[in-house]
């Protein structure tokens, strides 16, 4: 049967890989390069591949950004997913067909039966579901990416691997890109700004508040706790 994985550098697409890996499951990897991924993805993804044996796959439907050009930066949002359906979706469902995929399996966890679901409408492939059939929750699914040094770095300030524009992500991880990322937080909000000035309802990543707010806020906070005067102690000066 032939087997595929889809990766994309999250924790749980990371251990499933590994759980099959493990288990002597013969398969490869597929990772839908969007064009918006973090650095620390790419820095992962080779990684897996490497302790694995096992060939990664990337496969694009353009970037993200040129989609965005044609759309005349109309952003995608909740009701308005066309990014996941452009840049993830369509390119690895024309893989998948193909390369005739009989299986593909994606990294959902026991704790999440809400997402469990079965083959997609026009999908040519079946899908499986190797953490949820493991009994796999959060827990054990970071235990084993730490257990061969493959957790995506992200986490360390972020809640989960995404698009570094992805309208999906809290507060904290735009601030956190902000602070880990600031040249990319600027792209974005520069998408932002354009989205707005030409549409008509303004169209921002998050309702209530835009990029440019949550930076100048975070900016005016760190105002209120300035920053000592620069005295260097003795030894500093010798």
């Amino acid at each position: 049967m032939k087997t595929f994985v889809a990766v994309s550098g999250g924790a749980d697409s990371t251990a499933l890989a590994l759980l099959l890996w493990e288990q002597g499951v013969e398969f490869e990897m597929c990772f839908a390069d969007t064009g918006v991924e973090l650095p620390e993805t790419y820095w992962l993804l080779p990684r897996l591949e490497a302790v694995t044996g096992k060939k990664l796959n990337v496969v694009s439907g353009g970037s993200f950004f040129q989609h965005l050009c044609n759309y005349g930066f109309f952003l995608p949002g909740p009701l308005t997913r066309w990014c996941t359906r452009q840049v993830k979706q369509a390119p690895q469902d024309r893989f998948y067909k193909n390369v005739e995929a009989e299986l593909v399996q994606i990294g959902i966890r026991a704790d999440e039966p809400s997402r469990l679901r079965g083959k997609r409408e026009g999908s040519t492939y079946e899908v499986g579901y190797a953490l949820a059939d493991a009994g796999y929750g959060k827990q054990e699914v970071m235990e084993l990416c730490r257990k061969y040094d493959l957790l995506n770095p992200v986490y360390e300030w972020r809640t989960k691997v995404s698009c570094f524009c992805c309208f999906f992500q809290r507060k904290r991880d735009w601030l956190g890109l902000s602070k880990h990322h600031p040249t990319l937080y600027a792209v974005a909000e520069e998408w932002e700004r354009q989205s707005v000035e030409r549409s008509e309802k303004g169209y921002a990543w998050n309702q209530g508040f835009t990029l440019k707010q949550l930076r100048e806020a975070d900016e005016a906070q760190l105002k209120l706790w300035p920053e000592p005067e620069e005295q260097p102690c003795l030894i500093c000066t010798v």
